[in-house]
């Protein structure tokens, strides 16, 4: 109410004021009807719940705490599924703990507690939301409830074992699929004839195959240590406008550190490869964090010299005092496995930590699969100035990017200890206006990131 005590926001139409509800936690929600008459059912049309579990802790206070949230999360669902005038939109389940999942659901108390949060997502589903978020739960079977669901946001959930079944026969409307530090080891298959937006980030487990042929957005984000399992490809995507893959940190020796890297650490450049090889028809591609990652077992040969088919990579720690360690970029490009296709397709190519090879040769390398590119933009990557009569300019080695107009060199000046940082820019826009088209126009960006 204002200084006159007229009550302003009652006069708000019930379009706005569901607007309004929606932003609010669901027992906030719940506990306006008792504002006025005026407000006494208006939750019940509240296109957004939001339903926040909380976190579980051991005192016994705190199970008689979850034992009402449980009541009132209970009959919450069951008045919206039953007495609501207009559909659900969203539904956002969220269960914030200090303590993981699978942890929780090793404990008796917590297990039980577990199946109750379980039980709102299927008693929420009822409703038949549009948009469903969910977070530090395990995820129940979807068998009824989801013919309207077009967004699936997971995080740090344990998918149900027939998840990838009902993925395909049940959520026939779905368009947009996130999964994010989520348990994903009974997933061998993400297949939907919708699906047009992917994203997957920062799991244990990435062992699948993705069969979307509408599929016009991929994104992947590898959390090696803790690693268990990398192994993804796509199916034909004929639609595919633009992927990513950022690699967040640097594999581990399984030998040297067995507890944190649990594959054959050998076994990624040619996995990577094999999912790159699955994208050659996508427009906007992006690469992150393919830094130094890989150890020469035979000596490389010299700047401007091709890489012989036979040419073996092992990965190795970066920093090793072992031969000088060789870009994963330069790893995947290796005869050995089976190359990298024509990306011929590709108009925009985006590298950011990346490690481009000395005389910037790696990079030179992978254009040669891009024919049509005319946009490249280098963040914060690195190479070596390596003097040598052998370098030559990458127009000698074949270079077709002759659509090439603009490059974009990004970086910012965090960690620039001794001024290391400028050094390795001055070495990338050196090399970049030796070796690139004359015609391509280069910007160099400084970008202050606090």
């Amino acid at each position: 109410m204002d200084a006159a005590g007229v009550d302003r926001l009652s006069d708000l139409t019930d379009c706005l004021l569901h607007a309004i509800l929606s932003r609010l936690k669901a027992r906030q929600v719940v506990q306006t009807c008792v504002l006025s008459s005026r407000w006494r059912r208006l939750w019940l049309a509240v296109p957004c719940l939001d339903i926040d579990g909380g976190e579980d802790q051991e005192e016994e206070d705190e199970e008689e705490r979850h034992k009402k949230l449980d009541d009132f999360v209970d009959n919450l669902l069951l008045c919206r599924s039953t007495c609501a005038s207009s559909p659900l939109h969203t539904l956002r389940v969220s269960v914030a703990s200090p303590r993981p999942l699978w942890r929780r659901l090793h404990h008796d108390r917590g297990s039980s507690i577990c199946a109750a949060h379980t039980r709102w997502v299927s008693r929420g589903l009822e409703s038949s939301p549009a948009v469903l978020e969910v977070r530090g739960i395990k995820l129940p079977s979807f068998a009824s409830g989801t013919h309207r669901l077009t967004k699936l946001v997971l995080q740090d959930v344990i998918l149900h074992k027939d998840f990838e079944k009902h993925l395909f026969a049940w959520l026939t409307l779905l368009q947009d699929l996130e999964i994010r530090s989520s348990d994903m080891s009974n997933l061998s298959r993400i297949e939907s004839n919708t699906l047009k937006n992917l994203t997957v980030e920062a799991g244990t487990i990435f062992n699948f195959e993705v069969i979307a042929p509408r599929l016009a957005s991929l994104h992947l984000a590898v959390q090696f240590r803790g690693l268990r399992a990398f192994s993804v490809t796509v199916q034909e995507a004929p639609d595919l406008v633009q992927a990513s893959l950022r690699l967040l940190d640097n594999p581990l020796p399984a030998k040297e550190y067995p507890f944190v890297f649990q594959q054959d650490p050998t076994l990624l450049p040619p996995m990577l490869c094999r999912f790159l090889c699955s994208l050659s028809n996508v427009r906007s591609l992006e690469l992150s964090g393919f830094r130094d990652m890989a150890q020469h077992i035979s000596p490389p040969p010299p700047p401007g010299v091709p890489w012989p088919a036979e040419y073996q990579f092992q990965i190795m720690v970066p920093g090793s005092d072992k031969s000088a360690p060789c870009p994963i970029l330069q790893a995947i490009l290796d005869e050995e496995h089976d190359r990298l296709p024509m990306f011929r397709n590709l108009r925009t190519l985006v590298l950011e930590q990346c490690e481009i090879g000395d005389n910037i040769q790696t990079l030179c390398s992978f254009l040669h699969n891009t024919p049509a590119l005319e946009k490249l933009t280098l963040k914060n990557c690195e190479c070596q100035n390596v003097p040598s009569s052998s370098a030559s300019n990458i127009l000698e080695m074949g270079f077709m990017t002759s659509s090439l107009s603009l490059i974009q060199i990004q970086y910012d000046d965090r960690d620039d200890h001794e001024g290391q940082g400028t050094r390795q820019v001055d070495n990338v826009v050196t090399m970049v206006e030796k070796n690139m088209p004359v015609t391509a126009m280069i910007h160099v960006t400084k970008v202050r990131k606090n």
